[in-house]
Formats: structure tokens, sequence, C-alpha cells
């Protein structure tokens, strides 16, 4: 019975080990599954402390202090475990909640030729959501997002409208084409607000809570 307890202990821990793999860097952990490399996963924190600096001083120019937590990086293994640890979409390619991210699969994020971009907007919105105390409206989160992640040239506009029906359109898309075209109104009306008011303006409204806009 002591020994089948013991091969039973060593089962489990082998177990843990295979689904519990990590990394640290100063600021970051990534958590993935034992058959990603570890340099994919050094890559990943690399990147990340790359884009941590850079958004940090961009805010800094500002004249703003913002203190990021230590954030959790969790590389699913499949879509499957992605769509149940987030309640996401399986066309989303990563989910933010305070200061943990979780992503797709690497593989799917490196062939669909997003991860760089994926990390940099996760990031930004981990720095919105600590900025804006979780406050931050859905449509000025999502569109800072894409614009400090320079993904704004996978959106086009076909039809401006007001922050408050982008808002309902983000909570209400139900395909990828209703998400695209939400995430592209969100995007074009924070980019208006940057030209006209430049980017610290932008920063500033987060950490004031200031989100009434005239479209």
């Amino acid at each position: 019975m002591i020994v089948i307890k013991y091969l039973l202990l060593i089962v489990m821990f082998g177990l843990m080990a295979t689904v519990a793999n990590g990394q640290r860097s100063s600021h970051f952990r990534v958590v993935h599954p034992q058959t990603v490399d570890a340099g994919d996963a050094n890559y990943v924190l690399d990147l990340l402390e790359h884009d941590r600096s850079e958004l940090l001083q961009r805010v800094s120019n500002a004249g703003l202090d913002v203190r990021l937590p230590m954030i959790e990086i969790v590389l699913n293994t499949t879509t499957g475990d992605f769509v149940a640890h987030t309640g996401m979409s399986s066309w989303a390619a990563a989910a933010t909640k305070k200061n943990k991210i979780e992503l797709q699969p690497l593989a799917l994020l490196k062939q669909r030729r997003i991860l760089e971009t994926t990390l940099r907007h996760e990031l930004a919105h981990a720095l919105i959501d600590t900025l804006g105390n979780g406050q931050t409206p859905r449509w000025l989160a999502e569109g800072m997002a894409i614009y400090v992640a320079g993904e704004g040239r996978r959106f086009s506009l076909t039809n401006s409208t007001s922050a408050a029906n982008i808002e309902h359109a983000l909570a209400t898309a139900n395909s990828v084409d209703d998400m695209k075209a939400a995430y592209a109104a969100a995007y074009h009306l924070v980019q208006e607000l940057i030209r006209r008011e430049g980017e610290n303006k932008v920063w500033k409204r987060l950490a004031d809570r200031s989100y009434s806009v005239n479209s």
C-alpha cells in the first residue's frame, strides 16, 4: 500500500510538472505547457519587458506615474482551454483581467503573425485598467490598446458613430465581423481624439476618468 501511494505521488507530481512550467522576469511570469520551448517563453518575456518600459515612458511623458503589478501570462495548450478559462469566443486572441493575461496557444498566435501585437495590446489593457482603476469604458480601452499596439492598419472604418453606440456594439457583438467593426469604430474615435488633443491628453483622460467626447 505504501509503495502504491508513493507511486501515485510520483505520477501526480509528474503531471503537475507537465502543465505548470514557467519562467519569470523582473515584472512578468509566463506559465506554459511543457510543449512550449523555453526559448519561446523567454522571447515572450523579453517582448513584454521592452513593451512595459516603452508604455510606461509614454505615460510618464503625460505627467503620470503608474505602478504596474507583477503580471502573469498564461499560454494555453489549446483553444478549448483558452475558451474555458476566459469565457471568450474562440476567435479572440487573448484576454486580460487585472494582473493576468490569458493567451491562445503560442503556435497559433505565431502562425497568424499576431504574437507581438497581441502581447502589446494586452499589456496596454493592463496599463489602462491600472490607470483608470477598472472604470475605463470599453470603447476607449479597446481603441487605445489598438492604437498603442500598432494594429490600426487592420481596422478600416466604414461609418463613424458615437461612443455610446460603439460601447453597445462591443457588448453585443456575436461574430468576428461584428467585433471587427466595433473595434474599428473604437480605434478611429480614439485616433481622432489623439489627433485633436494629443496622446498625452488622452492618457490624462484615462487617469482623470474623463470620458465625454464629441463624435
